[in-house]
C-alpha cells in the first residue's frame, strides 16, 4: 500500500521554520551581528555605561542608533544640543563627560564646526535618540579631522549621543513682549524676531532675585533635573552690551535645571516655567559670592548686579 506524503499546511511550515531556528541559536550557528562594537547600556539623559571588547577597534566609522526618540527630526544647518561621552577604544581614557559637566554641548551641522562623522551621526535623528559612533581619532574630534590633545591619529573613539533636539540658530519663543517698569527694579526688554533682545531704561541695582514673565509658554514645566535648551542674553546691570549671549555664538544651549549648574538666580528663576516662555531675571551683586563660572563654561560678572533674558525653548 502507498502512503501519501502529508502535505504541510502555511502553519505548519512557519512552526519548522521556528524549531531550525531555535536550534541554531542553541547551538550557536545563528548570526550574533558585529562583534567589535562596544556594549552600552543606561538611560537617555543619565551617564552611559560603556564596555569594549577585548577586540581590535573597526577599522572605518561605524555608527548604531541605540535607542530611537520619539521627538522632531534634526535637519541640516540646525543647532543641534546633545550630551555625549567621549572616550578612546584602546585605553578606554574619558576625552568629554558632558553628563559630569551637567551643560550639554552644542554642534552646528553645517560641515564647518565638527567632523563629518558627527554630521552623519547627528543629522536626521529624533529627539531623544541614544546614538552610538565608533571612529578612528582622525574622523572623530574636529571640523578639519584633527586628533584631540594627547591622543594618537592611531587610535579610535567611542561616543555615545543623547539627543536632545535640533533647533534654528535664531529660534526664539513665539509671541511678542516688551517689558518697561524701572520703577519696579526692573530693566526696559525690546526683543525684535531673531535678534539678541536689548535692555535699557536701567533703575537702581536690584537688591534682591527677581524673575518676571514676559512671555507665558504652555509646554511641559520646568522640573528639577531636566535639561533645558534655551536661548539668552547676559547684560551687566547698567551696560549697554551683554556679556553672555547664545546670540553672539553658535545659537541655542543646553543645561541641567539643577542649582549648581546654573548661573546665580537661574535655578530659582526658570523652576516652575513653561516652555515656550521668555523670564527676565534680575540678579543681584554677591547673591553666589565670587562666583564666576559653572562647570561647564557658563559665565557671569563677579559680584555684580545682572539681569538676563531667557527663551525656553525646550525640556527633556
Amino acid at each position: 500500500m502507498t502512503r501519501t506524503p502529508h502535505r504541510r499546511t502555511p502553519r505548519r511550515r512557519a512552526r519548522a521554520a521556528l524549531l531550525l531556528a531555535t536550534a541554531a541559536l542553541v547551538s550557536g550557528c545563528a548570526d550574533p551581528g558585529p562583534k567589535n562594537i562596544p556594549v552600552v547600556s543606561g538611560e537617555f539623559g543619565k551617564r552611559p555605561t560603556v564596555v569594549m571588547p577585548k577586540l581590535p577597534a573597526p577599522k572605518q566609522a561605524r555608527m548604531t542608533v541605540l535607542k530611537e526618540g520619539d521627538g522632531p527630526v534634526t535637519r541640516k544647518g540646525q543647532v543641534i544640543v546633545t550630551d555625549v561621552d567621549m572616550r578612546l577604544w584602546e585605553s578606554g581614557k574619558p576625552l568629554m563627560d558632558t553628563y559630569r559637566l551637567e551643560q550639554p554641548t552644542t554642534a552646528v551641522l553645517d560641515g564647518k564646526h565638527v567632523a563629518r562623522t558627527w554630521d552623519q551621526t547627528l543629522l536626521g535623528r529624533k529627539a531623544g535618540s541614544r546614538v552610538l559612533l565608533v571612529a578612528p581619532a582622525t574622523h572623530g574630534f574636529g571640523p578639519n579631522g584633527m586628533a584631540p590633545a594627547q591622543v594618537k591619529p592611531s587610535d579610535h573613539m567611542v561616543l555615545v549621543f543623547d539627543v536632545i533636539g535640533g533647533y534654528d540658530a535664531k529660534q526664539q519663543v513665539g509671541g511678542s513682549s516688551s517689558a518697561s517698569g524701572a520703577a519696579a527694579a526692573h530693566p526696559a526688554v525690546s526683543v525684535r524676531p531673531g535678534q539678541e533682545p536689548v535692555l535699557s531704561d536701567w533703575g537702581p541695582a536690584p537688591r534682591k532675585l527677581t524673575a518676571r514673565t514676559l512671555i507665558a509658554g504652555t509646554g511641559p514645566e520646568l522640573k528639577p533635573g531636566r535639561r533645558v535648551v534655551a536661548q539668552f542674553t547676559g547684560v551687566e546691570w547698567g551696560k549697554k552690551s551683554s556679556f553672555n549671549s547664545t546670540y553672539k555664538r553658535s545659537g541655542p544651549n543646553g543645561f541641567v535645571l539643577k542649582d549648581q549648574a546654573l548661573l546665580p538666580g537661574w535655578y530659582e528663576g526658570l523652576k516652575g516655567r513653561r516652555v515656550g516662555s521668555r523670564v527676565l531675571i534680575t540678579v543681584p551683586a554677591g547673591l553666589r559670592p565670587g562666583f564666576t563660572h559653572t562647570d561647564g563654561g557658563l559665565a557671569a560678572p563677579k559680584n555684580r548686579p545682572a539681569a538676563y533674558v531667557v527663551d525656553i525653548l525646550d525640556a527633556r
